[in-house]
């Protein structure tokens, strides 16, 4: 431990590195951070599987929870991916570590409080997935307008087909194309709305599982 006096870091608070900077008794003090050498809890290792696990899937529709999170995280000031990462770590996980998965029916790929899909219903076709949905004429004025998000995510091959601004609400349906090489791949599948002024989104709805 070294104790500064009015040095080159005066008054400064916080790590640089390996060193940690702190006042005491009115002086700089600096502290170098060793490696600990004690091996991790289950606990430490329960949390790092549950990060490892969460991060791994959101990755993969970085661009989605970055439009579906979008609000929320500014309004936490905070960014998307981490909103994304800290609802569906506390929310969408199963089991127990080390065989910590994600639970897809409790996962939400957007959060916000715009009216989500009213009846949603979804079919195979040769094209892809056709996605379905009511808009009764008493919604409100705005709503018509929305835009449909559509997402389909592949587990087993870690990869995800997406429309993050697809057919208004009033269309009452809109397709996901998917590749031929896709079509009969085990599956996980959302839909949500965002506001067609992008200031309002939907929770996701959970459409259920394919091909699995």
């Amino acid at each position: 431990m070294g104790i500064l006096k009015n040095g080159i870091m005066g008054n400064y608070r916080g790590r640089i590195g390996n060193l940690v900077f702190y006042v005491l008794n009115g002086k700089t003090v600096v502290r170098t951070i060793g490696k600990t050498t004690k091996p991790p809890t289950e606990l430490q290792l329960k949390c790092r599987q549950e990060m490892s696990v969460v991060s791994s899937f959101l990755k993969h529709i970085t661009e989605f929870i970055n439009v579906g999170f979008n609000l929320m995280a500014k309004y936490n000031n905070k960014h998307p991916f981490n909103m994304a990462l800290s609802y569906n770590r506390k929310y969408a996980l199963q089991g127990r570590y080390p065989d910590i998965g994600v639970n897809f029916k409790k996962v939400l790929v957007t959060e916000g409080s715009v009216l989500n899909a009213i009846d949603p219903f979804i079919e195979s076709i040769p094209e892809g997935l056709k996605f379905s949905w009511s808009c009764p004429d008493s919604l409100n004025w705005s709503r018509p307008n929305d835009n449909v998000m559509l997402l389909a995510y592949f587990p087993v091959l870690q990869k995800a087909e997406y429309v993050l601004y697809g057919a208004k609400r009033s269309a009452g349906s809109d397709i996901l194309s998917l590749p031929a090489d896709l079509l009969n791949e085990y599956m996980e599948v959302y839909i949500s709305f965002v506001a067609e002024d992008r200031r309002g989104i939907a929770n996701s709805t959970y459409l259920g599982s394919f091909n699995d």
